[in-house]
């Protein structure tokens, strides 16, 4: 038996609102995995609406990852068990909406909120020591200036999602994911000349040599340094920053090999 029907909704953007009451019912369990919607004439009379409509809707619901369609007998939009990438994409989008105002005036929060599940990623991943191997990558291609501001800013997005799947941890690296998408679907704050891409890679490079050698302490410490320098860059302080060498490419480091944690044996009572 299906589940009732959510409340209706009478606003501007219909299409809009009835995937948001949709979204929030199957946020909510109220549509569990696997249970499929009441049917587009059923939900048709419920919200007033016509059929596109409703189609526009459920096609937002989709594109979020939330639903399925399924033809034939028996077929329907059913609730999808969301993969890790969808459920990115929908704390990315609700992040989004509760913060959106004029310009970039939330930029500062989904920074900051970024950072601190960033501290925690870097923290796991020096205890896991886990492979960086595309952290090294990300750093080795923006070592080559000759890249322009649009791929910089690429890399430095890729790293950041590097960094989140290094600690190991799904559901961080799920959250910091959408905080990363929510903060890079923003116009860009600033520009990356040869002084901002020098100063991002030295730290890239001290956060990559920390977690290699296994220094919890100087990621955070890189981390945070950075969190001040993009501060600056955003509220046009950058200019009163100490110039910096440029730092050397990934391959002339001497990071010590990974080395991966075993799982330590389950434990059994003897019976």
């Amino acid at each position: 038996m299906s589940s009732p029907l959510p409340p209706a909704v009478r606003t501007p953007d219909r299409a809009g609102s009835i995937a948001t009451v949709l979204q929030d019912n199957i946020l909510s369990g109220h549509y569990g995995p696997g249970e499929r919607l009441p049917s587009e004439a059923d939900l048709c009379a419920h919200f007033k609406v016509s059929r596109p409509t409703l189609r526009e809707a459920l096609g937002r619901l989709t594109a979020r990852g939330l639903i399925a369609s399924k033809r034939g007998a028996g077929g329907g939009a059913f609730v999808t068990r969301p993969s890790a990438e969808a459920a990115s994409q929908q704390v990315a989008a609700l992040v989004g909406q509760s913060l959106r105002t004029e310009g970039n005036a939330h930029r500062p929060f989904l920074t900051e909120a970024r950072i601190q599940m960033q501290l925690g990623c870097a923290e796991l991943a020096v205890l896991r020591r886990t492979d960086i191997s595309d952290l090294r990558a990300e750093i080795d291609l923006q070592s080559d200036f000759a890249i322009d501001d649009a791929g910089f800013a690429a890399s430095i997005r890729r790293m950041n999602l590097a960094l989140a799947a290094a600690s190991g941890n799904q559901a961080m690296t799920m959250l910091t994911q959408g905080l990363i998408d929510a903060e890079f679907s923003l116009p860009p704050a600033h520009g990356f000349p040869t002084r901002v891409r020098a100063r991002y890679l030295s730290y890239h490079v001290r956060l990559a040599n920390s977690i290699a050698a296994g220094r919890a302490d100087e990621a955070r410490a890189a981390l945070i340094e950075l969190w001040g320098y993009e501060n600056d860059l955003v509220s046009g302080a950058v200019d009163a920053a100490p110039q910096v060498e440029k730092p050397p490419k990934m391959r002339d480091l001497r990071l010590p090999p990974v080395q991966r944690l075993t799982p330590r044996p389950t434990s059994t009572e003897d019976e």
